[in-house]
């Protein structure tokens, strides 16, 4: 009791790190992810493909804040790198972007309940609402309302940077075909790619974002690796190559 209690007091002050590695949910697999961009140093925005409610997307800012608030206390250290490697990421811009039609489920053929047209509805007013009450700056964030090609060109006119973790958070095999094909000019070797529902549809290659992702990486110049799965259904990746550089 007494040792957990002084842990939070460190947490709280930045000198350790929140977070648990062995959390097999969305939370732990965030954590994972942006301990992986803090711990090399990966400059990059966060993109998430398929917002609903905004847990995720809150969760992923709460978890960049963590390794954010220990980066700012190795800016104190005596050592003059990690001083100059805290400064020169802090100093770096981070967004948040969320994509999401935000009016259910588009029309498709995936012949699943679950999926159907108008589900998973959720209001882009109450999402912004949540992102702020969490402590997200709304300068710092931004949410596209519409079908992902749709709002392609408003996402493009707010990305400074290369992106550092996408989350494909979208079950459709067209809406993730199209979030794969908005998103790759702004990978690196580095991004985190969480594939959410990786394994919905019962892991059958030919549907969800198994076969978009699939059908992307033949593809593309980019070279991927399989990194950890997550939660139930949900797969991460690495970007391990990029023969256009």
């Amino acid at each position: 009791m007494l040792m957990g209690k002084i842990r939070k007091l460190f947490e709280a002050r930045g000198f350790v790190m929140g977070g648990s590695l062995d959390k097999n949910s969305r939370e732990g697999a965030l954590h994972k992810a942006w301990g992986h961009v803090f711990s090399n140093h990966l400059m990059g925005h966060y993109v998430e493909f398929g917002v609903y409610k905004g847990d995720s997307f809150v969760e992923s800012h709460k978890q960049y804040s963590i390794f954010k608030k220990w980066l700012t206390s190795q800016t104190r250290s005596t050592e003059k790198w990690r001083r100059d490697v805290g400064v020169n990421f802090i100093e770096s811009e981070v967004k948040f972007h969320g994509l999401d039609t935000f009016s259910g489920m588009p029309e498709n053929d995936e012949e699943n309940v679950t999926f159907g047209k108008g589900t998973f509805l959720a209001e882009i007013s109450n999402v912004s609402s949540k992102c702020i009450a969490s402590g997200m700056n709304k300068e710092k964030f931004y949410l596209y309302k519409g079908l992902f090609k749709d709002t392609e060109s408003d996402l493009e006119r707010n990305i400074s940077n290369k992106v550092a973790i996408v989350n494909i958070d979208c079950d459709l095999y067209e809406s993730a075909k199209d979030s794969f094909a908005i998103i790759e000019k702004y990978l690196q070797v580095g991004t985190v790619i969480l594939c959410d529902d990786y394994n919905t549809f019962n892991a059958d290659n030919r549907k969800g974002e198994r076969r978009a992702f699939a059908e992307f990486t033949e593809k593309s110049q980019l070279k991927f690796e399989k990194w950890f799965a997550y939660q139930y259904s949900g797969q991460a990746f690495l970007c391990v190559d990029d023969s256009r550089l």
